[in-house]
């Protein structure tokens, strides 16, 4: 369900868990998807050069 692009938060109340951790528990991501995630987020992949303005705050 989480692959197909299902809210954990939703998985959480259709299997009626109270804590998110028990939900948790059940779910696995696969490698491919954290490929995909990582592939169109991460800088070094989408060629985005980071914000020099947060540079500049993290140094402050």
């Amino acid at each position: 369900m989480l692959e197909g692009g299902v809210d954990i938060r939703f998985i959480q109340q259709l299997l009626g868990h109270e804590k998110l951790e028990a939900t948790s528990i059940y779910t696995q991501v696969s490698i491919e998807q954290l490929k995909a995630v990582h592939a169109k987020t991460h800088p070094a992949e989408t060629g985005e050069k980071p914000d020099s303005q947060n540079d500049d705050k993290q140094l402050s």
